[in-house]
């Protein structure tokens, strides 16, 4: 089973699909970091080693077990963020991400992230950072954070998702980098990852950064093509599986134009209807538990 054995919150839909939030160029590069699994501590600390001159960073609380009247407060550095009640994305059963924009709150050096919250069965699955800094030392790099919560699972027969990193970049890179976020994976349900078509990681989601977490960090200069990089979660044996990011970051040989970065609307949450397969499972366990019931009387 790829959720936690605890009561879940009702069913919340496929979810949101990942997007680009955000993409530039910039002379510097590029940090994601975080974990550690889901624990039911609280509160939930995160520490983060950061450089200086942050030009842009973006914090991700992914939850298990979302209802209403729930929230959490994060503060970082002892400064708190105030609390959240809605999560910015949802889907399945009450996994949601809780998001925030921090560029102006963390600072160089060690930063400390809490999270308390109020969430009867459920917790943090992490804290997550994706953070941009600038650099004139270094050489230019094009990079693409992506975003979003889109269950993939046996019961609604999503089997794939795609993050397609629209852009042009050169033939000659000195890197690529992609680090991929991923919620609720189970080792042995195998599942894969592939960039521009090409395997890059089996049984990717198997609880090895924390439970039920997977935060992981690819080589993919050789898969790189000069035109719209795709990534491809598949679920494969997972019973349910949630790319929550994909991050791409191209290191330049020389200075392709000036640098810029483009911030762009966040998604409205996507709360479709229980799929037919998900009602056919919940009637059949009302009958289930009827017929048990008459038969006792």
């Amino acid at each position: 089973m790829s959720i936690p054995m605890t009561s879940a919150g009702e069913w919340r839909g496929q979810g949101t699909p990942l997007y680009v939030i955000a993409e530039g160029q910039v002379h510097g590069g590029v940090y994601v970091g975080g974990g550690h699994g889901l624990t039911y501590e609280d509160p939930y600390v995160e520490y983060f080693d950061l450089p200086r001159d942050i030009e842009y960073a973006r914090l991700y609380i992914p939850m298990w077990n979302y209802n209403e009247n729930d929230w959490i407060e994060v503060s970082i550095n002892g400064d708190s963020l105030g609390k959240k009640n809605i999560p910015d994305y949802v889907a399945a059963w009450g996994v949601a991400d809780y998001v925030y924009t921090v560029t102006d709150t963390i600072r160089p050096g060690m930063n400390k992230i809490s999270v308390t919250y109020h969430n009867t069965n459920g917790a943090p699955y992490c804290i997550v950072l994706a953070a941009v800094y600038k650099d004139p030392a270094m050489p230019q790099t094009r990079y693409w954070i992506a975003e979003g919560n889109n269950v993939l699972s046996h019961v609604s027969k999503k089997d794939s998702a795609d993050v397609i990193f629209k852009g042009q970049v050169p033939e000659e890179v000195t890197n690529a980098t992609l680090w991929t976020m991923m919620i609720a994976g189970n080792e042995g349900e195998v599942d894969r990852l592939y960039f521009n078509s090409h395997l890059v990681g089996e049984d990717v989601g198997r609880r090895k950064s924390g439970a039920y977490f997977d935060l992981d960090r690819w080589d993919v200069r050789k898969f790189l093509i000069t035109a719209d990089n795709t990534v491809r979660f598949e679920r494969g044996k997972e019973e349910y599986l949630h790319p929550f990011n994909a991050v791409l970051a191209v290191e330049y040989q020389q200075d392709m134009g000036d640098d810029f970065l483009e911030m762009y609307t966040q998604a409205d949450p996507t709360k479709s209807s229980i799929p037919i397969p998900v009602i056919i499972i919940l009637a059949a366990c009302i009958l289930f538990f009827t017929y048990r019931f008459m038969r006792k009387k």
